[in-house]
């Protein structure tokens, strides 16, 4: 079955109360927030799903581990041990007063180390990104353990479920695809059976595997999109996404002094925010979640009061601004074709270079014998631009950051433009983009865009919102 199935966005009728929770790695940080986490499970209104990402910051050191291994040093000799003990602390504390229990969970633990050990043993040439994979899906595959067992500590049926025998992926290692076809059948298989006689599966995010069992991973932030996964294949009535925030702010907290929490917003939406900063939720999870019709909802963990965001396939009604996101570490590579050239091919010929490289591009503007691109400020770009000086003239300008306003109808509502390009006004703008009727980006210097993000926040959102107060009183 190819990667993304045949479904065509289409998904069986939903499942009796079916509900995916996921947790984040701040959710999972240590034993008291997974007991925290099992409590939370516990008082749902049915028995979820549940998919944990790896305690907070796990992976980021165990592809260092992967890294050291490949280069050849011995860091990865230092880091171990660390991880080893905080999952040691972990499993004391949740295993305490029940020595069988530990004595399990140490052995799974010690079977989870000792890959690290086999897999730097074992020949990997050509095959960086399978290696990394392998080493890094060992912190979901603790804490997906730790978790349950925190779980049936709270007096749930709860069971580990291996990812890897539900989410069946393509062989792109490091950002594979899923097989949709085939995990809506794996997870009726080995899924629906426990959910039918009320036992809370375990899974790991992140994690999937190759037809021939081969560890994959999803990316980075891939557990969300683990949950969205799931709750499409089981047609759940919706997938919560819980973390360290209340949901969807109308503006970046680290910009705007008093955000408000959106209720709901469009997925377009939601994937624009996602993708231009607002790190709340992973843009695949949002596409693919929607692509088969099911609900997502931001949550917090700490907070599981508070209703959350809803991210919903669309919004109707009036157009509206809904937030205000900014990304920095932004390349600007502008392209000119030399006078020799001939003009028609041009673009095609740019981005043609840009995808043989892997580079993925945020914004665009073109004319007749130029363009000008942006990028994520980490890609190496020093053999993108000696190709590209082949037939164009390349400038690369640094320190930028891209500032997006986002809504819904924002070219449908005369004057919105207008309003927007207003606040912009007093601000030296490098680019700008407006592709969709979901949002606006403007290419700023990186200094300025936290100024920008407060002036578009208060001028298009907070004056707005005390207008409609004073209209209602």
């Amino acid at each position: 079955m190819s990667p993304e199935g045949t479904r065509s966005g289409t998904r069986p009728e939903a499942g009796p109360g079916r509900i995916v929770y996921k947790f984040g790695g701040t959710s999972v940080a240590d034993a008291a927030r997974i007991r925290d986490v099992a409590k939370l499970v516990t008082s749902a209104p049915t028995h979820p799903v549940v998919v944990v990402s790896a305690l907070g910051g796990v992976t980021d050191r165990l592809v260092a581990i992967a890294e050291s291994i490949r280069r050849g040093n011995d860091l990865w000799r230092e880091i171990l041990p660390e991880l080893k003990a905080r999952h040691v602390t972990a499993l004391a504390d949740l295993t305490d007063g029940d020595p069988e229990a530990r004595r399990v969970l140490d052995a799974e633990m010690d079977a989870q180390f000792r890959r690290v050990d086999d897999a730097a043993g074992r020949s990997w040439s050509g095959r960086d990104a399978e290696f990394t994979d392998e080493i890094a899906s060992i912190g979901e595959d603790l804490s997906a353990r730790l978790a349950a067992r925190a779980l049936r500590a709270c007096g749930a049926l709860a069971e580990f479920v291996d990812a890897r025998q539900v989410v069946r992926t393509d062989d792109r290692f490091g950002r594979a695809r899923p097989c949709n076809d085939d995990i809506a059948a794996l997870a009726a298989k080995l899924l629906t059976p426990l959910l039918d006689r009320c036992v809370v599966p375990v899974l790991q995010g992140f994690v999937g595997a190759t037809a021939d069992g081969r560890t994959t991973t999803l990316g980075r932030g891939g557990s969300d999109f683990t949950a969205a996964i799931l709750g499409a294949a089981l047609a759940a009535q919706e997938v919560h996404i819980w973390t360290d925030v209340d949901g969807i702010l109308t503006g970046d907290p680290r910009a705007v002094d008093n955000p408000r929490v959106l209720s709901e917003i469009g997925f377009e939406e939601a994937v624009e925010l996602a993708h231009f900063g607002a790190k709340v939720i992973h843009p695949e999870a949002a596409k693919h979640a929607v692509a088969l019709g099911v609900p997502l909802r931001i949550r917090n963990t700490f907070r599981p009061q508070e209703p959350g965001t809803r991210i919903l396939a669309s919004r109707r009604g009036t157009a509206e601004i809904a937030a205000i996101a900014y990304k920095r570490g932004t390349v600007l590579i502008k392209v000119r074709s030399i006078p020799s050239a001939l003009p028609y091919g041009f673009l095609a010929r740019v981005f043609e270079v840009l995808a043989r490289h892997g580079l993925p591009v945020d914004l665009v503007a073109t004319s007749h014998s130029s363009t000008a691109i942006t990028i994520d400020g980490n890609e190496d770009l020093r053999l993108v631009e000696q190709e590209l000086s082949t037939f164009a003239e390349v400038g690369i300008r640094r320190g930028l950051a891209t500032v997006t306003v986002v809504g819904h109808g924002l070219m449908e509502e005369p004057g919105t433009d207008v309003r927007i390009f207003w606040e912009v006004s007093r601000t030296p703008v490098h680019l700008i983009s407006q592709a969709s009727d979901v949002s606006v980006s403007f290419l700023v210097d990186d200094d300025r865009a936290p100024d920008l993000v407060r002036r578009l926040h208060t001028g298009l959102i907070e004056l707005r919102d005390e207008e409609g107060r004073s209209s209602v009183q």
